[in-house]
């Protein structure tokens, strides 16, 4: 003879199932975010990596050499084999050192140099939905996303970072 469960537990067993797929609901359904990932290409190198909501994939500098391959290996996923924009800050080696590995082994689909002469100051691009690009002055940019905006130059210390005027370093 099968033992009956009471009617509290059925209850129980019912809220838990609702809260379950309310929280999977939220994290799937939730507006994405514009993430920004600082590189790891070694001491004499910089880049960083935006991935915007709508999924557009934008680099800025690609380390002094391959060690570029490795740091975006590690943080997009092994299908992706496509960069929708290239941002050079400058000419160095430390800078732009990486770039014909990358080219190699992605498909880059737009390459912008901030140091050259032929984008104006004062030129705003779009990069992606929502995503622009200010031009300040050779090497150095701001990256708006929404009311959020990151100063970007090449001139910067290392391991110190902007955003929304307020100045943030890494420890």
């Amino acid at each position: 003879m099968l033992h009956e469960l009471p009617k509290s537990f059925y209850v129980v067993l019912l809220l838990i199932l609702i809260a379950a797929n309310v929280s999977l609901y939220r994290t799937v359904l939730a507006p994405r975010a514009l993430e920004i990932s600082v590189l790891d290409v070694g001491e004499k190198g910089s880049a960083a990596l935006m991935r915007a909501p709508n999924g557009k994939t934008i680099l800025i500098d690609t380390g002094p050499d391959a060690s570029i391959l490795r740091a975006l290996g590690a943080a997009l996923p092994p299908w992706q084999r496509r960069i929708d924009t290239i941002i050079l800050t400058g000419a160095k080696t430390s800078f732009v050192g990486g770039l014909p590995e990358v080219k190699g082994r992605y498909r880059v689909s737009k390459l912008i140099y901030i140091g050259d002469s032929s984008i104006p100051y004062g030129t705003r691009l779009t990069l992606a939905s929502a995503v622009s690009l200010d031009i300040i002055s050779p090497g150095t940019f701001t990256i708006s996303y929404g009311v959020t905006s990151f100063k970007i130059s090449s001139s910067t210390p290392k391991d110190v970072y902007f955003s929304n005027g307020i100045t943030f370093t890494k420890n």
